[in-house]
């Protein structure tokens, strides 16, 4: 009887023991598998990466001439170059033909010049006040001789009016008769008097209107002229630049269509394609000083850097990282920032690119640091999860709490808080799956 209450007890243990083994082996299945990272102290890290190349610190820029077709390039970048060495050929043809079409664009202008030099011309006429000065004085003779006339006419009836009544009726009739046909005479005098008169103040008024008429005329001849010698100095301003083309092009023809180096140096670049026609705006540049590096700055780290501060570079071909100390920091022509720095003792080559490490230490110490990984945030406050052993149905385990945390600050791979985290926190960072407050969770070996 003993031996089979022993029996039923010990299977009982081992059913329990294997039902044991297999929900944990089923809770292993369910429960999400983490990795945690402890709780520092220390300095938040500025980190980044970029790319850069090799500059000069001195340039010299040569504008090509507009209009030509570039036939060749004769030196090869990064070549050495003395001032007056041929650094590029335009095509001979193509600038005979141009240097052609410049001298009839000059024959074209002269003959406007000369057409427009015409125009401006006062142009032959005979003053409005000639002919009306003519009627004036005709009117003005008219009225002279109607006022004789009329003096005369007056004269002869006041004789004759004042002489003695006769005793004779018919001397009497007589002069009566007499007195009547010179009344007629002066009243015939005195209207054409009047005519004369209106006819003059007419020929006044026209001749003023012909004086306003020959002063306006003048005026807007003198505005003409005015006009045309402005038209022929914008003319010759372009004359004058025509010509200077044309010198330029003529120079060089007789140079063979080789232009050449204004400094000793390294040619750099030229901004034109063997083939291309130029359009004016391209240049030879030239390398004239000493070289240093430089590298493009990330728009959102343009703050953190500072002249002084160390990077870790690689130079094309190389794979051996050398420290540059940042001289100076500045804007590019595209308005991009850049560090320039000295480089180190060596051979190197315009344009030879690079990539570089940034790292420099805040100067501020904190003393809770965790991983970026590990901050969390929810509607609008951060906490992290820690990993904390608690005692369960089938014995202890790690399960999810939550804790409230403070950011202070952060870089791209911690963040300082202020929290009241014991120092051997587990904090989760990783997990298979989404862990929450309150779950359990197995931390990965």
């Amino acid at each position: 009887m003993k031996r089979k209450i022993l029996k039923i007890i010990l299977s009982f243990f081992i059913t329990m023991i294997c039902c044991t083994l297999i929900a944990r082996g089923a809770a292993s299945m369910t429960v999400a598998k983490v990795k945690t990272e402890g709780v520092s102290r220390g300095s938040l890290v500025e980190e980044f990466e970029g790319e850069g190349s090799i500059c000069a610190k001195d340039k010299v820029y040569q504008s090509l001439p507009k209009g030509q077709k570039l036939a060749d390039i004769l030196k090869d970048t990064g070549s050495t170059v003395q001032a007056g060495e041929g650094i590029l050929q335009f095509d001979l043809g193509f600038l005979e033909e141009r240097l052609t079409k410049q001298a009839q664009e000059i024959e074209k202008i002269r003959y406007r010049m000369e057409q427009q030099r015409l125009s401006g011309l006062a142009q032959a006429r005979t003053p409005a006040t000639a002919q009306a000065g003519l009627s004036l004085e005709e009117a003005a003779d008219a009225l002279t001789e109607a006022q004789n006339n009329y003096q005369e006419a007056k004269n002869q009836y006041d004789r004759v009016a004042a002489r003695l009544p006769s005793e004779s009726q018919e001397d009497e009739s007589l002069l009566e008769e007499e007195k009547q046909r010179l009344r007629s005479d002066m009243d015939g005098a005195y209207a054409a008097l009047k005519a004369a008169e209106r006819a003059y103040q007419t020929a006044q008024g026209v001749y003023q209107i012909a004086q306003q008429d020959d002063a306006n005329s003048q005026a807007n001849d003198a505005i003409a002229q005015n006009a045309s010698q402005m038209a022929l100095n914008e003319m010759q301003v372009e004359l004058t630049a025509l010509q200077n083309e044309m010198d330029k092009i003529s120079a060089l023809k007789e140079a063979g269509g080789i232009v050449t180096s204004q400094a000793d140096g390294v040619f750099e670049t030229v901004q034109a394609a063997e083939g291309s026609i130029t359009t004016g705006e391209e240049q030879i540049v030239l390398v004239v000083g000493s070289m240093e590096a430089c590298g493009l700055i990330p728009d959102d780290k343009i703050a953190a850097v500072k002249a002084g501060d160390e990077i870790e570079a690689v130079f094309q071909g190389e794979t051996k990282p050398k420290t540059l100390e940042i001289e100076r920091i500045a804007q590019n022509e595209e308005g991009r920032y850049v560090w320039y720095a000295e480089l180190p003792e060596g051979s190197y080559r315009v344009g030879t690119s690079l990539t570089y490490q940034y790292s420099q230490k805040w100067e501020n110490s904190y003393d809770m640091l965790i991983p970026l990984s590990a901050l969390r945030e929810a509607a609008g406050s951060s906490y992290v999860l820690i990993a904390e052993m608690k005692p369960s149905v089938l014995g202890e385990s790690y399960t999810a709490v939550k804790v409230n945390v403070t950011v202070l600050e952060k870089d791209d791979r911690s963040a300082a808080v202020e929290t009241n985290l014991p120092k051997e926190a587990k904090l989760i960072t990783e997990s298979n799956k989404y862990v929450k407050e309150g779950d359990r969770v197995r931390i990965s070996e």
